[in-house]
């Protein structure tokens, strides 16, 4: 997500520097756009501090609740603008460790860094190893049948990285001076049946999905988390089957701006880049 952003502030025309605690294999492809590279660890807040006199913008991609200490550092020091990231879930999941966390530093951010936009996007998607659509479509391309746990009824509204990048892009450079809360989805609401056959159909067409109910979809799941097998759906991921997942109270996205990219598009583009295309 950051390459991305970062590739699409620097094709804007900006000064970008992008920063990591570790080197990356991204890094070449970074420099080679003109992007400054540098080490930061958001955990050392006077090293944070110190960045913000050399900037005019920043968007961290870790999790809101990771990224609060470094954001109010950034905006007690003077960075005014901002893109962080939450989750759609903060406003559908009920009381949760997780999703708690997610609120409480919502509340700060907008309290201490208000100029600041938090994106909420619904399911993220798109690129190989999103534990989502890439995973679902992994196990299509080896399971002769791939089940799919509850009624499928629940609707969803899975947004593409490129859409949420582009997003984050303009919102960081002002060319939409959006700020506060901004929950976002994809072009497409559809069920959860639906979802997961069109997945699976574009990784290998003509492969059955079998509706499993709940009860069976917990206990095989637990069991191969017992044996230390991976499983398609993590139990948390399984509890949440039934919620509706679609973009809560989605945010005034300008026409130019809003997400593009359909599902069976983005769909496409993941199966090419797993090499899933036949």
């Amino acid at each position: 997500m950051g390459a991305r952003i970062a590739l699409g502030l620097r094709a804007g025309g900006h000064e970008v520097l992008a920063t990591r605690r570790t080197p990356s294999q991204l890094d070449e492809t970074l420099a080679g756009a003109g992007i400054a590279l540098g080490e930061l660890d958001l955990i050392d807040l006077d090293a944070v501090k110190a960045l913000a006199a050399d900037i005019d913008a920043a968007v961290l991609t870790p999790i809101l609740s990771i990224s609060r200490p470094a954001i109010l550092a950034l905006s007690e020091a003077g960075v005014e603008r901002g893109v962080a990231f939450s989750s759609n879930n903060v406003a559908i999941v009920g009381p949760d460790p997780v999703y708690d966390g997610l609120r409480a530093a919502e509340g700060e951010i907008l309290a201490g860094a208000p100029g600041w936009a938090i994106l909420r996007p619904t399911m993220i998607y798109g690129y190989p190893g999103d534990k989502n659509l890439s995973r679902l479509m992994t196990l299509a391309a080896r399971w002769p049948v791939v089940p799919r746990p509850g009624s499928g009824r629940a609707m969803q509204q899975p947004i593409h990285i490129e859409d949420l990048a582009r997003l984050a892009a303009v919102l960081a450079d002002g060319s939409w001076p959006g700020c506060g809360v901004l929950p976002v989805g994809g072009p497409d609401r559809l069920a959860h049946g639906e979802m997961v056959r069109r997945a699976v159909t574009t990784a290998r067409p003509g492969r059955p999905v079998l509706p499993l109910p709940l009860a069976p979809g917990r206990w095989v799941v637990s069991v191969l988390k017992a044996l230390g097998l991976p499983s398609p759906l993590s139990p948390a991921q399984l509890q949440r089957v039934e919620l509706d997942k679609t973009a809560v109270d989605p945010a005034a996205i300008p026409v130019g701006l809003q997400p593009q990219i359909s599902l069976d598009q983005g769909l496409s583009r993941l199966a090419a880049e797993m090499g899933l295309t036949r």
